[in-house]
């Protein structure tokens, strides 16, 4: 039988490509490495996950290891169930992963400006010091200061990028049955049990779980190329919870790993084959596409595993295994806007107005608002779900990231003609006429399902975010301020120098022209469905 292939990419699926990407660039240092969207579409891809109807565009990262990739999805079709409030790094699945770090100093300051904090102290001697944070999907990464892997894990191998300041190093499988575990990565995937102690009882505080009572074993591949490894971990005490029901690949958190030839289908084939042996199930059967493959298996306990190939130097550069210009990877969202305004009025009673989904319609003339599903701990709050009610429909917004009296992010799952479509609004101190007052941004970005009106659509949805400000400025403004100041804030359309009335009666006209555009696009998207959907 042929020798094991590595270990070589961790999936996760993701909330927010933008995002998410920016977080492991900015934050860790990570290089850009090509996507793709085109060929993440369609029955095949959706017969490698096992998901019907599934659509999704895929962006990765590599680090300083050869044949090495962080690989992300965004879900355009199902949408992606956001990862449980309550969830922990004890939980059943792929539940953290693990990065060395060449400054770990300025990758903790780093993060910390993308909105990323140590969950605790960092613990360790100089050195040897470790921490975790949580990245915009509430995965655990753990930051490493020590290489857990000998030698560095890349000096001297063939490709490697001595001058990347990062590498993936480790992901963490928590299992309800290490003994399970253990025959399967053994005798089906080829690893084997190396002695070192990757984390000690202590350093489960470090994601907050100070006292935790588990059993761990370290795994490397057979390959003889290896950069990362594998930690199985049974918790005894607290036990961790299994995959929500109704669980999918496609379900905001890592996915799976996947193990890859990097010349051929040779490996890919042999370790298919290992893998079933030891009672795997294939999602498929094996997928070519010239210059690479792949096949999804799930274990007996369920977890998900990937095997894949990809030809040198084709395939490598197709699949994101090699650095590329980050302005080569196709978007997920290529419409966007931002409106600004500001308030004479204290940020808690701002934000207060603006997250308060029931009664929105009140003051935003976007249509009569209802609170279709109260948030995890809040009712406004993050997992909470309005409904927007149009000329043609009801909108359904969901809370994905809430924030009190600073900002929350959105996603529409239902009822406009748009992909990826995801909002942040945002507030912040300013000076208002002389007094203390509040900025407000409010960000979109989408891509239309329908080709040739993303522009259309934009300008839409704008009008109608601009006038929401400014009917949020007009119910909570001082009497110093006036509809002029609003619109002018908001960047809305009004003749210059003009009388009040006249200002008036523009306002007017662009609300009316709004109503149609927006009629108009509305229209044409559920046409578009009825007749082609």
């Amino acid at each position: 039988m042929q020798a094991p292939i590595p270990l070589n990419q961790i999936a996760f699926a993701v909330l927010d490509l933008r995002r998410t990407d920016a977080w492991w660039r900015e934050g860790l240092g990570f290089l850009p490495a090509g996507g793709n969207r085109m060929l993440f579409r369609g029955p095949v891809t959706g017969m490698i996950q096992s998901i019907r109807g599934l659509a999704m565009t895929c962006w990765c990262l590599v680090g300083r290891s050869a044949w090495a990739q962080i690989e992300m999805f965004q879900y355009e079709a199902p949408h992606l169930a956001l990862m449980p409030h309550t969830y922990r790094a004890c939980d059943l699945g792929y539940s953290r992963c693990g990065v060395w770090v060449a400054d770990f100093d300025a990758a903790l300051a780093s993060l910390a400006a993308q909105g990323s904090t140590a969950l605790a102290p960092p613990m360790g001697a100089l050195g040897q010091r470790r921490a975790c944070v949580r990245n915009p999907d509430g995965v655990y990464v753990e930051i490493m200061e020590a290489d857990p892997l000998a030698g560095g894990g890349d000096v001297g191998r063939t490709g490697s990028r001595m001058d990347c300041p990062v590498a993936i190093r480790c992901v963490t499988l928590s299992t309800p049955d290490l003994e399970k575990t253990t025959a399967f990565l053994t005798h089906g995937l080829g690893m084997r049990v190396i002695d070192i102690a990757l984390h000690d009882d202590a350093q489960e505080a470090i994601w907050n779980l100070e006292g935790a009572r588990c059993t761990r074993r370290v795994f490397m591949g057979g390959s003889g190329n290896e950069t990362m490894l594998l930690e199985a971990v049974q918790y005894h005490d607290p036990l961790g919870q299994p995959f929500p029901t109704g669980y999918r690949l496609c379900d905001q958190r890592i996915l799976n790993v996947a193990f890859g030839d990097p010349s051929g289908p040779a490996g890919l084939r042999s370790m298919r084959r290992r893998a079933l042996a030891a009672g795997a199930t294939p999602n498929c059967p094996h997928i070519q596409m010239g210059v690479a493959g792949c096949v999804y298996v799930q274990d007996p306990l369920g977890f998900s595993f990937e095997f894949m190939w990809a030809r040198w130097k084709l395939g490598h550069r197709l699949f994101g295994f090699l650095p590329s210009p980050i302005q080569q990877r196709p978007q997920a969202d290529n419409q966007q806007f931002v409106v600004t305004t500001e308030i004479a009025a204290p940020i808690a009673s701002v934000f207060s107005r603006v997250s308060d989904h029931a009664n929105l319609g009140d003051w935003s003339g976007l249509g009569a608002s209802r609170l279709l599903r109260a948030g995890d701990t809040a009712a406004n709050g993050r997992g909470a779900v309005r409904g927007i009610r149009g000329p043609l429909g009801e909108i359904h917004e969901e809370v994905t990231h809430f924030v009190p009296n600073t900002s929350y992010r959105y996603r529409v799952i239902k009822g406009l003609p748009v992909r990826c479509y995801t909002a942040e609004v945002a507030v912040e101190p300013c000076t208002v006429n002389g007094q203390a007052g509040t900025r407000v941004h409010w960000q979109v970005r989408f891509r239309s399902r329908i080709p040739g009106l993303g522009g259309v659509l934009r300008h839409a949805l704008h009008k109608k975010i601009s006038g929401a400000l400014v009917g949020l400025k007009t119910v909570l403004d001082s009497p110093a301020s006036n509809q002029r100041d609003a619109l002018a804030n908001t960047r809305a359309v009004a003749p210059s120098g003009g009388k009040p009335m006249a200002i008036a009666k523009a306002v007017a006209r662009n609300v009316a022209l709004s109503a149609v555009v927006s009629t108009v696009v509305m229209a044409a998207g559920h046409a578009y469905f009825y007749y082609f959907g």
